[in-house]
């Protein structure tokens, strides 16, 4: 099948010894390891890199030049303009577009000769050949281009690494032509050659690059202890650089080999591990042909359901639609599969689907498979003519592939012998018969002969037994080592689990003290009666209340009562309630506590946050909220408060009679911090002591609010005595009194008869 070929053609291109000194983007870098991976993304990457970038003029590809391309990422050098068509070249091939991908190398050739780029004019020249080669089997061609460029080596003014880099390119492709002509001594002769010119230092990519094209060659060769040991070096290696890539190409491989040996258990482990690989790029073609490999192999394990199960996944794979090939082998592998459990309908619905298909395209190997899969099935459907009549199609059209001792051709031989037999020939079926066994006969032949060159090669492994064996002793050394450092290692773990305890330890004795500290500041700052917040104490200057506290609690805790005093718009009320001074005398000690409780639970629920309430004394509470609130009126204030009273005096018998004395915060208008948090409690008493004579006189709820004037000065209130400046203030009518008692001239009286002022 062509992706044979082009897997074939992929391993060759990883024999090129390490050249990142040649990809001059990162973004090429990753679209040449996608190439085979996933080509459409590496065509993606490529063509933005040529779309995106302008070509500059220089020609060089010095480490200065990489480094200003990776710099301006606008810019490309002609070096990394050729490598992207080379990518794009490489790419269009893997999918199958011979015609796009030599249209991409002319443009590369001309880039590359236009900027006199010797070394990558013979790259691309190899690659050329390499392509029209395996495609179109002129290898005489081939092997004249191969000529000429051995020829120009010597003309091309570049580094002796350069030099050998191409020289051992031509080598390994003159390996892959004496291989496609059956030539295998010289084949081997020019892989030698190729191996002399890598340097035993070159890095370990490259060796695993060029032992996996050498195994592919060996099984070619049906030489498979040879490709095992070139196989399971490259494993190994692979494994220890931790190449993933590569090492999925070499389990390919041996999944191949294993699956040629009949070791089929073997064959299916290493196509697992490769599927694993692949799985993680959804759309590579490559994961397509792993799962058909898994298919086949579970098909000749009889485990016909999982086969039928892979065959699915890459009928549904997107690359199966552009490949015409495989679309139509899978349909045909899907035919045999349910043929073997008898489910003739599907068979042939997948073989007529498979049909079909084929007449847009000439495979002679299709053609032989489906004239096969339709003698079997004439076969159980008793049909002599068409077993025979299609067995013989076959076998002419192998007669045609010149192929003598394929399993199709064995197949074809039986269903003949068969299909005489039911017609009652025996004479000719004993014939068709005799030439099956004849084939069987060679390949066991074959098989033998393999057997006994592994007896002979079991010298090769004897000897290396004893390179091994010194390798035992160093590695025994190593595991010394590694058991000091083990237990080293087990010592510092000890270690760090002990500190990480201790560490735990930590924490936890510090959560505890955090919580019994977060315990005791609620008791602290919480009434011991009624359990709303207890006003502790109050700072003696406003302006602590600038800077910012680190203290986990709230400033208000330590008795901040304004907590940014440029920026607050506040609203305090100081609330009398005459129930609350007479409620232990009158309902006893026990009664009082509960009521007292009961009304800080109801106030609890009352509250809306950012508002705040303080049990200031026994029957006063100090309450706060933003000015903003209560439709921005004390009356509003009032009356909200006077509802809560109303609310719990209806369910306890109580008075109802709340006095308050309501003040703003600023105070002062035009000066935020003239009034501090004590004075501002002065002049709430003020107020409320004004509203507590007002209903001792009339038995009713009243409220008494200051408001200074718009233009009031600071100097007003700075006398030293803040109640006696008050008192001078709001006779200057500097400080405005509004009440819910509408005498005038009894509110002033309060003021005048008042022994403190």
């Amino acid at each position: 099948m062509r992706w044979q070929g082009v897997f074939y053609f992929i391993l060759c291109l990883l024999t090129l010894p390490a050249r990142a000194d040649m990809l001059s983007s990162i973004v090429l870098g990753e679209a040449q390891q996608l190439v085979e991976i996933e080509p459409e993304r590496a065509k993606y990457l490529a063509k933005n890199y040529l779309t995106q970038r302008q070509l500059s003029d220089a020609g060089e590809q010095s480490a200065a030049s990489i480094s200003r391309e990776e710099a301006d990422r606008t810019l490309r050098t002609p070096n990394g303009s050729v490598e992207a068509y080379r990518t794009l070249a490489q790419a269009e091939y893997t999918e199958g577009n011979i015609e796009q991908a030599m249209r991409y190398l002319a443009r590369a050739q001309a880039l590359a000769e236009k900027y006199k780029l010797y070394y990558l004019s013979l790259d691309l020249r190899l690659l050329h050949n390499e392509l029209s080669w395996r495609h179109d089997k002129n290898y005489v061609r081939a092997q004249e281009e191969l000529d000429a460029v051995e020829a120009d080596l010597s003309s091309v003014n570049s580094q002796i690494k350069l030099t050998k880099t191409t020289r051992y390119r031509v080598l390994m492709q003159r390996a892959q032509l004496a291989a496609a002509l059956n030539t295998p001594l010289a084949a081997l002769d020019f892989f030698t050659q190729a191996k002399a010119l890598l340097n035993p230092k070159q890095t370990d990519r490259t060796w695993i690059d060029y032992r996996v094209v050498l195994g592919q060659f060996y099984l070619g060769q049906k030489r498979y202890n040879a490709a095992l040991s070139e196989l399971l070096y490259a494993y190994w290696t692979a494994i220890e650089i931790d190449d993933g890539a590569r090492l999925a190409k070499v389990n390919r491989q041996l999944a191949d080999l294993f699956q040629e040996r009949h070791v089929l258990d073997k064959a299916l482990e290493y196509a697992s591990q490769a599927a694993d690989y692949y799985a993680t790029y959804p759309n590579s073609p490559i994961l397509a042909q792993v799962m058909e490999q898994m298919g086949k192999i579970y098909y000749q394990q009889g485990k016909y359901n999982l086969a039928l199960v892979h065959y699915f996944n890459v009928l549904d794979h997107a690359s199966t639609d552009r490949d015409l090939q495989q679309a139509i082998a899978i349909r045909q592998q899907l035919a045999a599969t349910y043929l073997q459990l008898f489910n003739f309908p599907l068979a042939e619905k997948y073989l007529q689907r498979a049909d079909e298909l084929l007449e847009f395209a000439d495979f002679p190997e299709q053609q032989a498979e489906a004239a096969l899969l339709k003698s079997g099935i004439a076969y159980f459907k008793h049909d002599a003519a068409d077993v025979i009549s299609y067995a013989q199609s076959a076998l002419n059209i192998l007669d045609r592939l010149n192929d003598h001792s394929s399993f199709d051709r064995q197949s074809a031989y039986r269903l003949l012998a068969l299909g005489h037999e039911q017609d009652g020939n025996t004479t000719l079926a004993l014939e068709n018969l005799r030439h099956y066994y004849t084939i069987v006969n060679q390949e066991q032949g074959v098989r033998n002969h393999i057997s006994e060159e592994a007896f002979r090669e079991q010298k090769a492994f004897a000897e290396q037994s004893l390179y091994f064996a010194s390798q035992t002793t160093e590695l025994g050394e190593v595991k010394q080592e590694y058991t000091k450092t083990r237990r080293i290692a087990f010592g510092l773990f000890l270690l760090t689990v002990m500190l990480f305890l201790m560490w735990i330890r930590k924490g936890v004795v510090s959560a505890r003290q955090q919580i019994k500290i977060e315990s005791l500041s609620r008791e602290l700052y919480t009434h011991s009666r009624s359990k709303l917040r207890n006003l502790r104490m109050l700072n003696a200057k406003l302006s602590s209340s600038l800077r910012k506290a680190n203290e986990n609690f709230e400033l208000w805790q330590q008795g901040e009562l304004i907590h940014e005093p440029l920026n607050d718009r506040l609203r305090f009320a100081m609330i009398d309630l005459p129930f609350l001074r007479s409620t232990y005398i009158k309902h006893g000690y026990k009664s009082g506590l509960e009521l007292e409780r009961a009304f800080g639970a109801m106030l609890k629920q009352k509250m809306e946050s950012p508002a705040r309430l303080y049990h200031f004394s026994d029957a006063n509470l100090l309450y706060i909220e933003p000015s903003s609130w209560s439709d921005n009126s004390a009356e509003g204030l009032f009356h909200k408060i006077q509802q809560w009273v109303n609310d719990f005096a209806k369910e306890h018998a109580i008075s109802p009679i709340v006095r308050m004395g309501i003040a703003d915060y600023p105070f002062l208008p035009r000066a935020y911090t003239a009034v501090n948090d004590q004075e501002l409690l002065d002049l709430l008493l003020l107020a409320t002591h004004i509203a507590r004579e007002v209903s001792l006189s009339n038995k009713t709820s009243q409220w008494v609010h200051f408001k200074a004037i718009d233009n009031a000065p600071a100097a007003s209130l700075t006398n030293g005595d803040i109640r006696s400046a008050c008192k001078i203030a709001i006779s200057q009518g500097l400080i405005k009194i509004h009440s819910s008692c509408q005498n005038e001239d009894q509110l002033k009286k309060i003021l005048k008869n008042d022994e403190h002022y």
